[in-house]
């Protein structure tokens, strides 16, 4: 089984060549950095995957002696329509309107009405891992996975495996649980990870393609150092997920 965030020659480049071309890696950065949500900043945080590692015994710290309570499960799954994608476009391409016009227009362009529709290239991003299409849950851990790829620039579809995947998701399924603002929001914060995820697996590329890789990959690790108080570079993945390198 393999993650298959390889270089997309496929779907997105054949479907919309001209629009994703408008989408530099400059520009995606800058999208990117103006539209990561709060509720994500409150889910994603270094002290809640430190307990999270820890309660999983990746940090290398042990657990032992402290008492676990279990919690009921909440699902995270929900159904995705074109409806809810489009208006999941709409909403980013509207946020990004007053601080960048021309990356609006570009995913716009990519993604809006008539356009193509991230889920499919997202469908590809998940393919191996044994994530699901339509969680929230699986979203988030699915776009960690990806930030973490591209700090490395990991091109290898066999190096991140179904079992690291499922070990992230594991993490991270308990921390959304516990979040106030996820609870009932399910459908847009999933929709918000995969379209967020597949805006930078395509930053990705194309740095790739216009020799900007070095840039991008401190980029994007700044960006979940600086929102999330993540340094990827001290992680590392195993098959119960992140752990400290």
């Amino acid at each position: 089984m393999k993650l298959s965030i390889l270089l997309l020659a496929g779907a997105l480049l054949l479907a919309a060549p001209r629009a994703w071309a408008q989408l530099s890696p400059d520009l995606i950065m800058e999208n990117y950095n103006s539209n990561v949500q709060v509720i994500t900043s409150g889910i994603i945080n270094k002290n809640m995957l430190d307990n999270a590692m820890e309660r999983n015994g990746t940090s290398g710290a042990s657990a032992r002696g402290k008492t676990r309570v279990a919690r009921p499960a909440v699902s995270t799954a929900y159904k995705s329509t074109p409806a809810l994608r489009q208006q999941t476009v709409q909403t980013y391409v509207d946020r990004l309107k007053g601080s960048n016009p021309a990356g609006a227009q570009a995913v716009l362009t990519a993604f809006g009405p008539g356009k193509y529709d991230y889920g499919q290239t997202y469908r590809g991003i998940l393919d191996g891992t044994g994530l699901r299409e339509n969680d929230a849950a699986d979203a988030l851990a699915a776009h960690l996975l990806m930030g973490y790829a591209i700090v490395y620039n990991i091109q290898d579809g066999k190096a991140i495996t179904a079992p690291m995947a499922r070990g992230v998701r594991a993490q991270v399924a308990p921390l959304l649980a516990a979040n106030a603002q996820a609870s009932g929001r399910a459908a847009q914060l999933g929709e918000e990870m995969k379209l967020q995820t597949v805006i930078i697996q395509g930053g990705w590329q194309s740095a790739i393609k216009e020799g900007k890789l070095e840039a991008y990959q401190q980029g994007i690790g700044n960006l979940f150092k600086t929102k999330y108080g993540m340094d990827l570079s001290q992680f590392k993945l195993t098959n119960t997920g992140f752990a400290q390198r």
